[in-house]
């Protein structure tokens, strides 16, 4: 079973780096006046290499779902969080750039560093609230800050400061987005298909889905991927988490020592995405159109 878990979720890491490598190549070099707009959305929805890279992220989440279905998240998270490592092997193979010993220290940073906050904390599952009133506030929430961080990207200069923001706007799409879809499933799961249909879950979470690929669109094309990447993964459980809190009523472990040892891991966190923002060859690949 243990061998099931890390085989499927490894896959799933590598499947979804590659995934994101192809969908990075496919929205060019970064142009923040082409971000956010039908036009740039539209053409990169005709090109072939960007359906490919749907394709691979799509087995991305059949390898993930396996894994979750035969492991728990404090598990499974660091180790699809492991496809900066295959990130960083794509970068040092494909562009032919050097990965210096710094840049793998800081990929290990993020991944210890979120697997260390899912250890401090041990999250626990709470109850389902099928009820629409938390959604829609948290949506007037979520939505005004989505649209407010596009219209600053679109005025940035720097690619790197664009990938992180870009970034965290994908990540509260998708984070809302996984929140409907364990709704929707859980759903289907207890009353069966027509209630599923006649319930409001599911066509929440085909919008929020859109809004998600949307999202993540904009996100590759904003700046180099070894930013926006990383990001998108910390950010998503997250604000995963915090949903799952305010809505489904999850639990975590709040004692000092649990708080203590959780802000180390976040310290641990934000200092490997700032290595990797940093570093010379994160830029150079950026550049390069990865």
């Amino acid at each position: 079973m243990l061998a099931i878990i890390y085989i499927a979720a490894l896959f799933a890491a590598m499947m979804n780096a590659s995934s994101s490598v192809v969908q990075r190549i496919a929205t060019k070099k970064p142009d923040p006046k082409r971000l956010f707009s039908q036009r740039f959305v539209y053409e990169i929805f005709k090109s072939r290499l960007f359906l490919l890279g749907l394709l691979l992220q799509l087995l991305a989440a059949i390898s993930q779902a396996v894994a979750l279905k035969n492991g728990s998240l404090i598990v499974v998270e660091p180790l699809l969080t492991s496809d900066l490592i295959f990130l960083l092997l794509i970068i040092h193979f494909k562009l032919k750039i050097s990965i210096k010993p710094r840049d793998w220290v800081a990929a290990l940073a993020v991944i210890v560093g979120l697997a260390g906050l899912f250890l401090a904390f041990q999250p626990r599952g709470g109850h389902l609230s099928y009820q629409a009133q938390p959604w829609i506030i948290l949506a007037s929430i979520v939505a005004p800050l989505v649209v407010i961080l596009a219209l600053i990207i679109r005025k940035l200069k720097s690619a790197n400061l664009r990938a992180l923001l870009a970034g965290m706007a994908a990540a509260m799409a998708f984070a809302m987005n996984a929140a409907l879809v364990k709704l929707s499933f859980n759903l289907y799961a207890a009353h069966g298909l027509a209630s599923l249909l006649a319930s409001w879950p599911v066509y929440a979470f085909i919008v929020s889905g859109i809004i998600s690929l949307y999202l993540m669109v904009n996100a590759f094309g904003s700046g180099p991927l070894a930013i926006s990447q990383p990001v998108m993964e910390v950010s998503e459980p997250a604000i995963a988490a915090t949903i799952g809190i305010m809505i489904f009523g999850d639990s975590f472990d709040s004692s000092l020592a649990a708080i203590a040892a959780g802000l180390s891991f976040v310290v641990i966190l934000i200092t490997g995405i700032i290595l990797l923002g940093s570093s010379p060859r994160i830029q150079q690949a950026g550049e390069q159109g990865i």
